[in-house]
């Protein structure tokens, strides 16, 4: 089946972990990518995470410049202390092609609710920005999670690096409560028909293909979803149609 994959969780530079070979440039993100047959990606810095949010920003949006198949996350910071969320910085989202974000709140020491985030979060809520949670990366975990979701329940939210073990325990109460959560792959082929699952109980609009490279093998990834047994209208909506719906409602 011929699919045309967009990746909305790849991650490049040289973070301070890594479990397999990293892509340290776009250059060899894109080598990996053609490897993989995934022609477009949502992508973020290592440096975003593990050395400073705004520096990883700054080189995020200078490395994927000019590059076409590329689209880029920023990581956010509390708006009250200026680092990240200045005035102009929806503005600069659009100057630097950012159609996502990303929150590390426990690596970053940082609360990720309401008081801190309130008025920025409304206003991304409002113009249909997609907010990245990893769970396995600095989130504060499920119970975290629902709380926040809680706060701002129209939230464009795409919950990443889900985990391996009875996810759909923790996700699918969030699919049935918030219309605007959706779920990324890369973990959910582990689960014993974790993807045919949750598209028989939830629709496959809800489901985002993702690698998580490097920390996971991007081929493992698009084949688990080659081989899904759900229709092939289905797994091009996985594939690259959601993401791609996602993008098209946003108003930056």
């Amino acid at each position: 089946m011929n699919l045309t994959f967009f990746d909305a969780n790849l991650c490049f530079g040289r973070p301070r972990q890594a479990v397999y070979q990293p892509a340290e440039t776009t250059a060899d993100l894109q080598r990996v990518m053609a490897h993989a047959g995934i022609a477009k990606g949502l992508v973020w810095h290592a440096a975003q995470r593990d050395y400073a949010a705004s520096e990883g920003n700054r080189l995020l949006s200078k490395t994927i410049a000019g590059r076409k198949n590329l689209l880029g996350c920023w990581a956010i910071l509390p708006p009250q202390t200026g680092e990240v969320i200045t005035p102009d910085f929806f503005r600069r989202m659009r100057r630097n092609r950012i159609i996502a974000l990303r929150a590390f709140p426990t690596l970053h020491n940082y609360l990720l609710n309401r008081v801190v985030f309130g008025k920025f979060l409304d206003e991304v809520t409002e113009r249909r920005i997609p907010l990245m949670l990893s769970v396995e990366k600095a989130s504060g975990g499920w119970p975290a999670i629902y709380d926040f979701l809680s706060e701002f329940p129209g939230l464009t939210c795409i919950l990443c690096d889900l985990g391996i073990w009875n996810s759909d325990r923790y996700t699918w109460p969030l699919l049935e409560n918030y219309p605007n959560v959706f779920l990324e792959t890369s973990l959910l082929s582990l689960e014993d028909a974790g993807i045919e699952e949750t598209v028989a109980r939830y629709g496959a609009g809800r489901l985002l293909f993702g690698s998580n490279f490097p920390e996971r093998y991007p081929e493992a990834a698009r084949l688990a979803l080659l081989h899904a047994d759900i229709p092939a209208a289905a797994k091009q909506k996985i594939a690259s149609a959601n993401l791609e719906n996602l993008i098209r409602k946003i108003q930056i």
